[in-house]
């Protein structure tokens, strides 16, 4: 599995590339007076507005959420948008500015929460130039539409794998058709945290990935076969079935336990 690396701003990494597109205008900055900004508890001076509730699992400070967002500077300036682009982005919270690490979590699918964040909680003193500057105040509104937690460690749902010890599966979603065979090649969505709630890698927000199952950890030769099409699985694996002593640093510690979630689109 390759490592997964985040930054905030994809059009910031682009230049203007998404400006020149023009797909969809930016909404409007909005009143930085405004009555509804509450200031978050502890908070450093963030800042919150919900504009509209969400049903569902709350976002967790480890989960990766799937979100539209425009960013503004406190003048107008519209620096950042995926609404712009027309294309939702997957992020996992803790490679996030601070404002989002702390602004985010509490947020359930379909909600809408703008955020007045300090320059600290941000880009800090120098900015992100060019279009960022020194010491600058954000605001961002964003929609949430999906959110992967971290699965608890101890939740009962959990079940042993048969014959394999240590190893152990939950099924959120059944899915439907042939299984996988223990040889077989699968084509997946997945996220893998260790148990300290850090994201070390995912293909959410990319592509599928497509994997012959006997070139993987011991922990997914064991825990995918079975799962159908469509099925969602999580696996919580021990180290010996995982990267083992060593780990794969810089992202997985000496014998690591490790929990995945994988939804299974097809075999062969």
């Amino acid at each position: 599995m390759t490592r997964f690396v985040l930054l905030l701003g994809l059009s910031l990494a682009l230049g203007g590339t998404a400006a020149a597109e023009d797909k969809k205008e930016a909404p409007k900055l909005p009143a930085l007076d405004a009555k509804e900004w509450k200031e978050l508890k502890d908070g450093d001076g963030l800042k919150v507005w919900d504009v509209k509730e969400g049903k569902g699992e709350a976002a967790a400070k480890d989960a990766i959420v799937t979100i539209h967002y425009t960013g503004w500077l406190t003048d107008g300036t519209v620096f950042d948008s995926s609404v712009v682009r027309d294309k939702q982005a997957t992020f996992p919270l803790g490679r996030l500015i601070q404002g989002w690490q702390r602004g985010i979590p509490g947020m359930k699918p379909g909600s809408v929460r703008r955020l007045h964040i300090p320059w600290k909680l941000a880009y800090g003193e120098d900015g992100r130039p060019p279009k960022i500057p020194e010491k600058a105040d954000l605001v961002f509104e964003i929609e949430l539409f999906a959110v992967h937690n971290l699965p608890a460690a101890d939740a009962k749902e959990w079940k042993a794998v048969k014959d394999v010890e240590g190893l152990k599966y939950w099924d959120t979603v059944e899915g439907k058709g042939d299984a996988v065979v223990a040889d077989a090649t699968v084509t997946i969505h997945y996220a893998g945290w260790t148990l300290d709630g850090k994201v070390f890698d995912t293909s959410l927000g990319k592509e599928e990935a497509t994997f012959p199952l006997g070139n993987l950890i011991q922990g997914w030769q064991k825990g995918i076969p079975g799962m159908k099409p469509g099925g969602i699985r999580r696996l919580y694996i021990p180290w010996n079935m995982a990267y083992g002593e060593r780990g794969s640093p810089p992202n997985i510690p000496p014998k690591a336990d490790l929990i995945f979630e994988i939804e299974l689109s097809g075999s062969k």
